[in-house]
């Protein structure tokens, strides 16, 4: 459960945020959201499927940390380890809201495990400076959300671009596991790399000029971190 909250510097001046990953604070999940214009930076550590989802969205593209529900290959003692991470991810506790007037607003999950009160002695980063204003972590957050929300907004003509042209098939995992014994993920879904390479000129230069291509093709090249996810479960 989240409990949102419009975040303001009176009644938030004692909140603290904790920055580092860990399962404690949330992170013992297997998967993230992941956008488009992430996709050329996120490939290089994790592979990126797809999930159906209820709804007009059909299915949203997902970076995977692990291979069973709770699993988080990324997470070390010394926090992440990887060089990046999705933004859906990075954003938490917070979220974006809209006010009245359709403007957006910057919301804190007050029941987040990140979030404790510097009044209660609890240690974190500040969200306020002493005077009221945004402390430096809390304008990285606002940067981080604007970005955010620009990128989803083109994340549906993306899913429509892949149904439109029935780019999106299932796809079955097997796994070899320690002392011979074998696992299957399932349910999950990736582009048919022929039905992209059979696509006439126009499709293909209609996806390019949409900005689809590039994301389609990094979605590809990062199905080659499957079995360097599958060799870190082993290690496990």
């Amino acid at each position: 459960m989240t409990r949102p909250a419009l975040l303001d510097n009176v009644h938030h001046r004692h909140l603290r945020v904790h920055t580092e990953r860990s399962a404690q604070h949330g992170d013992a999940r297997n998967f993230a959201l992941a956008l488009p214009a992430e996709f050329r930076q996120l490939q290089a550590h994790y592979p990126i499927v797809f999930q159906h989802v209820e709804g007009d969205a059909g299915f949203q593209p997902i970076a995977l940390f692990g291979l069973e529900d709770g699993q988080n290959l990324f997470l070390r003692d010394g926090g992440w380890d990887a060089s990046c991470m999705p933004m859906a991810l990075q954003r938490e506790p917070f979220m974006i809201g809209r006010a009245a007037d359709d403007t957006l607003q910057l919301h804190i999950d007050l029941d987040s495990p990140r979030v404790v009160r510097a009044d209660e002695g609890e240690v974190g980063t500040a969200l306020f400076m002493p005077h009221g204003g945004f402390s430096e972590y809390l304008d990285h957050v606002v940067q981080l959300m604007e970005n955010l929300h620009s990128h989803a907004q083109g994340l549906p003509a993306f899913i429509d671009a892949l149904m439109q042209h029935q780019l999106l098939e299932p796809f079955v995992l097997d796994l070899e596991l320690d002392g011979g014994a074998s696992a299957r993920v399932t349910g999950l879904f990736t582009i048919n790399e022929e039905r992209v390479a059979a696509l006439p000129g126009a499709a293909l230069e209609a996806l390019a000029q949409a900005g689809h291509l590039l994301p389609i093709y990094m979605q590809l090249a990062s199905l080659a971190q499957l079995p360097v996810l599958a060799e870190r479960a082993a290690q496990r």
